[in-house]
């Protein structure tokens, strides 16, 4: 598949998988994802695998990423896990305003927005996700709060930073539901995204941003989303806790 945009589907795994689970199955990704080179692979396993998952990352054309930041460095800032914890283990990546964090943990984009800068500051890429509601998208207010939220977690970000910022749009009514927005309706979201991010930093800056699509990517549907110009890769949940379910919608992105 021919993209400006490099693409990049990373996994997050939630609160899943065990430690000897998690190695297990990264030892499967290697394997079978060995030839691929067209896509960034990120795996996002649960703190207590990153140190052993890294080690066997290393060498390997996958990625780690971890999914959650303290908006603070090391101190006394109980139950939080500073940038240096996830540098020293190899972590490339961070999610950070999660639909779940911002629902259960009440997290605001002006606390996205920290975290985002310390990823940046700890040379740490940051994947912000936005993305509205049923209810939201019911009321025909899906561009005024995904434009509140690409805006309010970017704040005081740089030119540079933005740039090397993945976003990833995902629809809180498609994740974990089954349902999926259709292409077209991804795709006027993303280009929506990127008009966001022209008026922000400029056309040069907006083109080079990458934005996933989240909200039940699985093999199937992977090919027609990804195709789409302006979404560049996908942040799988459920389907990626099997090996052979994610190794699908990363071929069927090439």
């Amino acid at each position: 598949m021919d993209k400006e945009r490099k693409l990049i589907v990373a996994g997050n795994w939630k609160s899943n998988k065990t430690n000897s689970e998690a190695v297990a199955l990264v030892a499967d990704l290697i394997r079978e994802l060995a030839p691929v080179k067209e896509v960034d692979v990120v795996v996002c396993p649960a703190f207590t695998a990153l140190s052993d998952v890294s080690k066997l990352v290393l060498g390997s054309n996958l990625r780690l990423g971890a999914q959650n930041l303290s908006d603070s460095g090391y101190g006394a800032f109980t139950g939080e896990i500073a940038p240096g914890m996830l540098r020293e283990l190899s972590v490339r990546y961070v999610i950070l305003g999660h639909s779940e964090r911002r629902q259960f943990q009440k997290e605001s984009d002006a606390l996205v927005a920290k975290k985002a800068a310390n990823a940046h500051a700890n040379n740490l890429i940051p994947i912000v996700c936005v993305g509205e509601t049923l209810a939201e998208r019911e009321a025909g207010i899906t561009e005024k709060v995904v434009e509140g939220q690409v805006r309010g977690s970017l704040s005081g970000l740089s030119a540079e930073q933005v740039e090397s910022t993945v976003l990833a749009y995902e629809p809180v009514w498609a994740i974990g539901t089954g349902k999926t927005a259709t292409s077209a309706q991804a795709q006027e979201v993303h280009a929506f995204i990127r008009k966001v991010l022209v008026s922000l930093q400029g056309e040069a800056v907006a083109r080079r941003v990458r934005i996933q699509y989240g909200g039940s990517v699985k093999g199937s549907n992977a090919r027609e989303l990804l195709q789409q110009p302006d979404i560049d890769g996908a942040l799988v949940g459920g389907a990626s806790l099997e090996s052979k379910n994610f190794v699908e919608i990363i071929k069927n992105a090439i």
